[in-house]
C-alpha cells in the first residue's frame, strides 16, 4: 500500500521545490535510515553520514521520482545504492570487532552497549551472549544477505518490497533469505 502522505510530500518537493515538504520527509525518515545503516556498519557516525548522502541524492534525483510504489521503496533503493557505493569506495568488505569502541570517548565497545530491558541476571547473560553471537554472525553473511535480513527483520519490509528496493526478483529475495537463515543456523 502506498503511503499517500509521503508521496504527496515528495511530489510537492518535486514539482514546487517545497522545502517544508522535504523537511517533513527528513523528519519522518532520518532516524529509520540511520538505524538501517547502523545495523550494516555498527558505527553511528558512518550511519549518519550515509543517511545524509541518501537525502542529498534524494534532492538531486527528485525529478526522477514516480509515485508508482511506496515512497520508502524509492528511499531505500537510494539507501541500498549508497551502501553499495560505500562498499566500492572502501574496496573491501569489513568486519567489525565487537571490542571496537563505538563512542567518542573510546570507552564503550559494541558488546558493552548491548542491554536488555529488565530481565534477571541469568537471562541478561544469555541474551547478551546471543546478541553478540548474532551480530558477529551477521558480519559473516554476504552483503546481499545482510541487506535482506536488515530490511526484513529490522525494517519489517515484505519480500516484495525488498525485491523492489534491490531491483531483483522476489524469488531471489526468498532464496537469499533462506540461504542466510541456513548459514545463521549453522554458525549458531
Amino acid at each position: 500500500m502506498i503511503d499517500r502522505d509521503d508521496v504527496e510530500l515528495m511530489l510537492r518537493f518535486k514539482k514546487k521545490r517545497d522545502k517544508k515538504a522535504f523537511a517533513e520527509l527528513v523528519r519522518r525518515h532520518q532516524k529509520p535510515l540511520v538505524n538501517f545503516f547502523y545495523k550494516l556498519v555498527w558505527n553511528a557516525h558512518t550511519a549518519e553520514d550515509l543517511t545524509q548522502e541518501v537525502f542529498i541524492k534524494l534532492v538531486k534525483g527528485a525529478d526522477t521520482y514516480q509515485a508508482t510504489a511506496k515512497f520508502t521503496t524509492f528511499l531505500y533503493k537510494i539507501a541500498r545504492n549508497t551502501w553499495i557505493d560505500k562498499l566500492r569506495k572502501d574496496g573491501r568488505k569489513r568486519a567489525v570487532s565487537l571490542d571496537q569502541t563505538i563512542d567518542e570517548d573510546k570507552e564503550k565497545s559494541l558488546k558493552e552497549t548491548v542491554r536488555s530491558a529488565d530481565p534477571g541476571p541469568d537471562e541478561i547473560a544469555g541474551q547478551k551472549e546471543l546478541v553478540i553471537k548474532i551480530k558477529k554472525v551477521l558480519t559473516r553473511l554476504s552483503e546481499e544477505q545482510r541487506v535482506i535480513i536488515t530490511l526484513n527483520v529490522f525494517k519489517t519490509m515484505s519480500y516484495r518490497e525488498i525485491a523492489e528496493v534491490l531491483d531483483i526478483p522476489v524469488g531471489t529475495v526468498k532464496s537469499r533469505m533462506h540461504q542466510a537463515i541456513i548459514k545463521l543456523r549453522e554458525i549458531l
